[in-house]
């Protein structure tokens, strides 16, 4: 399996973004990704994709969008498009009319912070998504960091303590995401996860105090998407692109915290009738076996269905024989700065009966 590791929720000065296209992508490389996608508020940016190198490397820049109706308050309902070629934000404001033009048009559509929190000391209302009465989406961001970072901000010191240190008050994402993500599954959905930074690189004022919030090469060093393909890159935009895409939409891989260690080398596998990786289906016979393989010894956590039915401490390695159909996912945890932090989210393994 190739893996890759990439960040794919970030703004230029075409919507909110303080760099561009180039510059973000030197960021890209500095913070060690292999891909990343830009996309800015309700437009969609053509010509700008490809291969950008420089002394250190290169990345593979593709350009997305972030989709929500202007009209609506609050601006609720943010929509992440990746791979339709085309401009979709006038049709914004029916959200099932967006995913379905979006599935449509070839693409891949996640609802972008799900349960995003406001954040009145910065004068920023909740972004969170509402019409949940919808289907045909591709998947769930369910870890931006900004997003997360919102949820930290109080008073002013709380506010000071995220900003200079939030290394120390990023734990995980939200209860509610995973909880939303879960009920989905267990219904029989087949949702695939992203983590992505929300990267803008603005600057912010507290009296006399100024923060850039957060330098573009920082988040992409925190929460990531780690993808797994089947077969390797050539170094050529479409080929290229169409595979890392087709990786995203199935969910082959999982969101990564890499800021206390990398979580490069993960895996989650399963066999039963057949084999296969996060995001794919397996055909149970009288059972089947679950492989999860941490890179460093962690707190390792399998979930069906919503419900944990395994557990490790401090291992590497957990197996479980699964007897029942559903979702199965991974968690890891790890400790870091005195604390223990989410490290490793896969997406999940999907067991179905075997057709008699």
């Amino acid at each position: 399996m190739i893996e890759l590791v990439g960040n794919m929720h970030m703004h230029t000065p075409y919507s909110d973004g303080a760099k561009w296209h180039a510059e973000i992508a030197d960021e890209a490389i500095a913070a060690g990704l292999d891909f990343i996608i830009v996309t800015d508020h309700n437009v969609w940016v053509d010509g700008l994709e490809g291969y950008y190198e420089n002394e250190l490397g290169r990345v593979l820049l593709l350009v997305g969008e972030e989709v929500h109706d202007m009209r609506r308050d609050p601006q609720a309902n943010h929509f992440l498009v990746y791979g339709a070629e085309r401009e979709l934000s006038p049709f914004a404001k029916d959200p099932q009319e967006l995913i379905n033009k979006t599935a449509g048009s070839g693409g891949y559509g996640f609802l972008a912070h799900p349960f995003d929190p406001a954040a009145p000391s910065i004068g920023e209302d909740s972004l969170g998504w509402l019409n949940w009465d919808i289907d045909g989406y591709a998947g769930l961001e369910i870890w931006n960091y900004m997003s997360n970072f919102k949820g930290l901000l109080g008073n002013r010191r709380q506010t000071l303590t995220a900003a200079f240190k939030p290394e120390k008050a990023i734990v995980g994402p939200q209860a509610k995401t995973l909880q939303k993500w879960d009920e989905q599954l267990a219904a029989g959905n087949k949702v695939a996860a992203v983590g992505s930074s929300d990267a803008h690189g603005l600057t912010y004022k507290m009296g006399p105090v100024s923060r850039t919030i957060f330098p573009y090469d920082f988040l992409f060093r925190c929460v990531n998407t780690h993808l797994l393909l089947r077969e390797e890159l050539k170094g050529e935009l479409n080929h290229d692109k169409a595979l890392i895409l087709a990786a995203l939409g199935k969910g082959n891989g999982w969101v990564a915290y890499d800021l206390p260690a990398s979580t490069g080398g993960f895996r989650f596998s399963g066999q039963g009738m057949d084999k296969g990786i996060m995001g794919d289906s397996i055909r149970l016979e009288a059972g089947a076996t679950l492989q999860v393989l941490a890179p460093a010894r962690c707190r390792i956590v399998l979930i069906h269905n919503g419900e944990i039915v395994a557990t490790v401490q401090n291992q590497v390695n957990l197996t479980h024989l699964p007897v029942e159909p559903g979702a199965y996912r991974a968690e890891c945890y790890i400790n870091f700065l005195g604390q223990e932090r989410a490290w490793i989210l896969s997406n999940p393994i999907y067991l179905e009966r075997a057709k008699s």
